[in-house]
């Protein structure tokens, strides 16, 4: 859920604002570190509230929407994110061709000005490096969640092109 170390409460490095959790009917699970034992508070946009003593949530299903606050609370500490959006979440990935970045396609400049009609296509890029040792939490953030067009000229064209085409498919009674 979160992390409470010298008194600076956090989330796991991947919880920030802008973000998509997973709706309904799955159940989206938030999560960090924290203190064995000490009582930490979860709420949705002061909807849902849960009294939780571990270090993960997995809150009741949520629809489609938003945008919402999480927040978390221990004792008298307190971590927010804000627009926060449940949705569906899809994961691009592969070699070298998924690093073709969007100010790179023919269309660049067209297609950036396209992307603030897609508030709701969120955009978020981690590198994933090779450990020996098992990671508890990304290492590498290289564009944290963000809304489009915000760091959308050096994020992956062809993840950009299908979760916009994908989201205009998805949108279309």
């Amino acid at each position: 859920m979160c992390m409470c170390v010298d008194g600076v409460l956090r989330f796991a490095s991947y919880y920030k604002d802008h973000m998509v959790l997973q709706k309904s009917p799955e159940r989206a699970v938030v999560w960090g570190y924290g203190s064995e034992g000490s009582q930490v508070k979860f709420t949705l946009s002061g909807q849902h509230q849960q009294k939780i003593s571990q270090a993960t949530v997995t809150n009741d299903p949520v629809e489609a929407g938003g945008p919402y606050n999480v927040t978390v609370a221990v004792q008298n500490i307190t971590a927010v994110l804000t627009d926060v959006l449940f949705g569906d979440v899809w994961l691009c990935g592969g070699q070298s061709n998924m690093l073709f970045e969007v100010y790179k396609i023919f269309n660049a400049s067209e297609e950036l000005k396209r992307a603030a009609h897609y508030p709701h296509v969120r955009t978020f890029m981690a590198s994933l490096a090779q450990s020996k040792t098992e990671q508890t939490d990304l290492i590498d953030v290289q564009i944290p969640w963000s809304v489009p067009p915000l760091y959308l000229a050096g994020f992956s064209a062809v993840c950009w092109l299908f979760g916009r085409d994908l989201y205009d498919s998805c949108s279309t009674p």
